[in-house]
């Protein structure tokens, strides 16, 4: 029999080859400078709006459908929707250097095509979510030295500076923004979309390629009970979450991230007691995640055509968690064709660990439970304000039960940005 989490390590080889090669691709400059902050992923935050003085307004509206045309639980379609407005404040631009803010809130709405249909844990759509007005961040930051140490304060999504992968941002597999292992970690789930928590988190710089971050954010995230309701809880009883990464940007424009997390709260096992009938005491939570991307090859004079790739492996608490280890890996190309440099099409694989809260019958008690999601995407940017991007997903073994059969899913996702040149073409004065 195989030993659990084998796997893990057979299906890192092929992955870290990858970063192999991203890592020997040295030909084409920087494609993330490392002095700029990390771009937050495309589910969880609006993009940025057009600046109009130290003040910038964005709303955002993405509406997916997505159908369940083979295997799943219930053969069936769903409309899902998200719609978000973001006020910002930069106050390098209003004699306050260094001084940043955000407000935002959202609405998510519409199906439930994971829960309802496909049955899968790592959720294919990265907006399905409990339908809710929320507000999701409320943050004040500053930034010293001219960038090279700073602090945020506030509602704050986790994901928009920690376990950041830029490049697998094109994806609407949940995965491919938090890693399955961290996004599923907690009460109610880290401080990441549909809900977010306070925290205070802080980064300094190391030279000119090197970020060091940590965060201490509240242990619970919203309601656990009422996910439909907005709320902040301030507990001790919560606990927190401490996490901490380090980043480093190669020469050729590769970018390394290493970071690890805990719960300072307790919580119990999923199981009462272990193989050999011993009870098992309530712990923390922890883990640790590893993170490779960057451009292998560009193309055109302009450098703006070109493969990008990305590797990411995670592990959390196998006797606490229901994903205790994740690996993710896929490819980028960015303007596949020639006169549509901003177009991107992408292939991705997440493949995550499942632990079961109640012992199947099958497969044999040694052998690891895993669901494995194959995802390929097209993003066509008809207008600036417009994207349209169909995507087709394949689920091996959704939540981890062999029993499910094997999930292919369709649909298309459409995406508009409420910019300062969108309201120049409506004929209206940007706010």
């Amino acid at each position: 029999m195989i030993p659990p989490r084998v796997w893990l390590l057979a299906a890192a080889g092929p992955a870290f080859a990858l970063c192999s090669a991203i890592a020997q691709a040295q030909t084409a400059p920087a494609a993330s400078p490392a002095d700029a902050p990390a771009a937050p992923p495309a589910a969880s935050n609006p993009p940025p709006a057009a600046t109009v003085g130290p003040v910038s307004i964005t709303g955002v509206a993405v509406l997916d459908s997505m159908s369940l045309v083979a295997g799943g639980v219930h053969p069936g379609s769903k409309i899902l929707t998200k719609a978000a407005v973001s006020a910002s404040y930069d106050g390098s631009s209003d004699g306050h250097e260094g001084l940043s803010a955000l407000a935002s809130m959202q609405f998510a709405g519409g199906g439930h095509i994971s829960a309802n249909n496909i049955g899968d844990i790592q959720v294919i759509d990265n907006i399905e979510a409990s339908n809710a007005l929320r507000i999701y961040e409320v943050w004040i930051a500053h930034q010293y030295g001219g960038g090279k140490f700073g602090w945020k304060a506030g509602l704050t999504d986790l994901n928009a500076d920690f376990d950041t992968q830029q490049v697998a941002s094109l994806f609407i597999n949940s995965s491919d923004g938090t890693g399955a292992e961290l996004g599923h970690s907690g009460l109610n789930g880290p401080s990441i979309f549909p809900t977010t928590a306070l925290a205070i988190s802080g980064f300094a710089r190391i030279g000119q390629s090197t970020i060091v971050r940590a965060g201490l954010f509240d242990g619970t995230s919203g309601t656990p009970y009422h996910p439909g309701v907005f709320a902040i809880r301030v507990s001790g009883l919560d606990g927190a979450l401490f996490i901490a990464q380090v980043e480093k940007t190669l020469p050729g424009g590769v970018r390394l991230v290493g970071g690890a997390w805990t719960y300072t709260s307790l919580f119990g096992a999923q199981h009462s007691a272990d193989a050999a009938g011993n009870p098992i005491p309530f712990r923390p939570q922890r883990g640790a995640f590893g993170l490779v991307e960057g451009t292998i090859t560009h193309l055109g004079d302009d450098g703006e055509r070109g493969l990008s790739a990305w590797a990411r492996l995670g592990t959390g608490d196998p006797v606490i968690q229901r994903i205790s280890g994740y690996i993710g890996a896929g490819l980028v190309f960015t303007g596949p064709i020639a006169k549509r440099a901003g177009d991107q099409i992408g292939l991705s694989i997440n493949r995550a660990l499942v632990e079961q809260p109640i012992p199947l019958p099958i497969p044999a008690p040694d052998q690891q439970l895993a669901e494995t999601a194959f995802e390929l995407t097209y993003k066509y940017n008809a207008k600036d304000w417009l994207a349209i991007q169909p995507d087709a997903q394949m689920v091996i073994h959704p939540n981890g039960d062999p029993a499910i059969p094997t999930a292919f899913v369709i649909g298309i996702r459409f995406s508009l940005t409420l910019t300062k040149s969108l309201f120049g073409k409506l004929g209206v004065k940007a706010p």
